[in-house]
């Protein structure tokens, strides 16, 4: 179960508070459209439909698109795999409509032909299309010897291939010959007199490519421009309200891990599609749809501009809510990079994500364990190794019944469904909010509940007996103290703060330093130590 915690900031003084990357150099390239794997809507489909009912098709070579013809259908385009067997007429045509007239022919003999696209102005016929080889023999006999024409042996399916229909026209397309999938642009404007490509539940700007990648299943790829791309990057990671010179700073974030991701290649490769998809694991991308007035602006105002590290292109990693502290690269991802290390996230003061907690019990995080590969049996105790300088746990012991098991870094994550790793693990009979107090010369443990502060007036008072959690400010960091611990020997509270990797800038601390009045470029300064914004040559 997951549930909001409420939580309160002490400022008291007297408290005691215990509290992968090296820089990458920009290629010479000319900004020229990238390519993003529409991965969470369109991966792994059985089918994928167009609905945009004027399409041109053409191919992408040495990153220069053009479109060789223009297809009609008022009920959209239906793309499948076609996993049958063919026999591939040995003639090669320059133009559909050359292909056509000779499939049209031969399916006058009661077979099924294909035109058929497999390169730049190359393309094929391909007979047949059964998944049952003695189908396939009446297809030979039906078509031996007629019009003069010759055939290649059988064909089995070799994951490429891909059949497109419309409501008055069908071909095949084979990306297997040449290593390459046609790409797909809308001939028609919306009603806002853009381009856009309309796959059902999305839409989006420049070419849609639909292939098959050496799989069984359909994926669609998206190849735009990057400066559009960003369009619906920044309104998907940040709320487009926000203040503009935090949508800025996450404009130039997103166009700088964009490039270091894509490379800038545009054409078609099948045994390497993508590099960029539209996750949070490169970049949410939610397409046209999501694109505002205000994000739009954004990105217009900071065009072409990316975070550099003496002269070199960096990946502006950034996650939604530090919860205090950004993180320290080397304990996520492994490596190192002086840009890339903890600061205090000083403006944060309204989170996107709220201190949380996560209950689970002992047999919730045994299953979960179970399911990630780790086999412990029962779970004895969890506790946390390795807390870094941020506060964040790097490594967990899961003490089992038949073993233990340790879990470092974005692992932990990720097997225990947690927001971040910054938590600290409540268990039955602990004290989570015991602090220490100093004074008169000595020292001394109090609750947290029993405590008085001095208010910001000079006002003193009670601590708030109704607050979950507690979050105690220092000077470079909060840290969290939850008032109560559960009530059952098998049951743990995950306590934490933030939301995300915690490496970069913190969205929710850019939020905060837009309204207390920096730019984007000081945003950007502030959590990339000794970086600047640059203009992309």
């Amino acid at each position: 179960m997951k549930y909001q915690m409420k939580s309160c900031i002490l400022l008291a003084c007297f408290l005691l508070i215990f509290c992968l990357v090296t820089p990458l150099k920009a290629e010479a390239a000319d900004m020229t459209d990238i390519r993003v794997g529409l991965t969470s809507l369109y991966d792994g489909r059985s089918s994928i439909t167009i609905k945009t009912t004027k399409l041109g098709l053409g191919y992408c070579i040495n990153d220069s698109y053009t479109s060789e013809i223009t297809f009609s259908s008022s009920s959209g385009f239906l793309f499948t795999p076609a996993k049958g067997y063919y026999y591939i007429l040995n003639k090669t045509f320059t133009t559909f409509s050359e292909a056509k007239k000779v499939a049209d022919t031969i399916a006058t003999l009661g077979v099924n032909a294909y035109p058929t696209t497999v390169y730049r102005k190359t393309w094929k016929v391909y007979v047949g299309g059964s998944t049952n080889q003695s189908d396939m023999k009446a297809v030979l006999s039906k078509i031996t010897g007629k019009f003069g024409y010759t055939y290649s042996s059988l064909s089995a399916d070799n994951k490429y291939r891909i059949l497109v229909k419309g409501k008055t026209i069908s071909f095949l397309m084979d990306g297997g010959v040449k290593n390459v999938f046609p790409q797909f642009k809308a001939m028609i404007n919306n009603s806002a007199g853009v381009g856009v490509v309309n796959l059902s539940s999305r839409s989006y700007r420049g070419r849609i490519e639909i292939g098959r990648y050496n799989k069984g299943t359909l994926t669609a790829v998206n190849i735009l421009n990057v400066e559009s791309y960003l369009y619906g990057v920044v309104p998907s990671e940040m709320p487009s309200t926000w203040p503009m010179e935090a949508l800025k700073a996450q404009a130039i974030c997103a166009r700088s891990i964009a490039i270091n991701k894509t490379g800038y290649s545009a054409d078609s490769n099948v045994s390497n599609p993508y590099n960029l998809n539209d996750t949070t694991a490169s970049q949410a991308y939610k397409g046209y749809q999501a694109e505002t007035s205000r994000t739009t602006k954004a990105v217009n105002a900071t065009a072409g501009k990316v975070v550099t590290y003496n002269g070199s292109l960096i990946n502006a990693y950034y996650s939604s809510t530090s919860g205090g502290s950004t993180e320290n690269v080397k304990y996520v991802w492994g490596g190192s990079a002086s840009y890339l290390v903890p600061v205090a996230d000083l403006y944060e003061s309204e989170p996107e994500k709220a201190p949380w907690v996560v209950t689970l019990t002992k047999a919730e995080i045994a299953s979960k364990l179970k399911a990630a590969g780790y086999s412990v049996g029962s779970v004895k105790q969890i506790s946390a190794q390795t807390v870094t300088d941020s506060g964040r746990v790097y490594s967990l012991l899961v003490n089992g019944s038949s073993k233990n098991a340790t879990l470092k870094a974005g692992t932990i994550r990720e097997v225990l469904d947690l927001f971040s790793t910054k938590f600290k693990i409540v268990g039955y009979g602990d004290s989570p909010d015991t602090v220490s107090i100093k004074g008169n010369g000595t020292t001394k443990t109090a609750s947290i509940s029993n405590c008085y502060v001095i208010t910001s007036s000079g006002k003193t008072q009670k601590i708030s007996q109704t607050a979950e959690q507690y979050i105690v400010k220092s000077a470079d960091n909060l840290t969290n103290f939850p008032r109560k611990a559960p009530t059952d020997k098998n049951t743990y509270y995950i306590a934490g703060m933030g939301y995300g990797h915690g490496v970069g800038m913190s969205q929710s601390g850019a939020k905060g330093m837009a309204n207390a009045g920096f730019t984007c470029s000081e945003i950007i300064a502030y959590y990339y130590t000794g970086c600047k914004v640059s203009n992309y040559n």
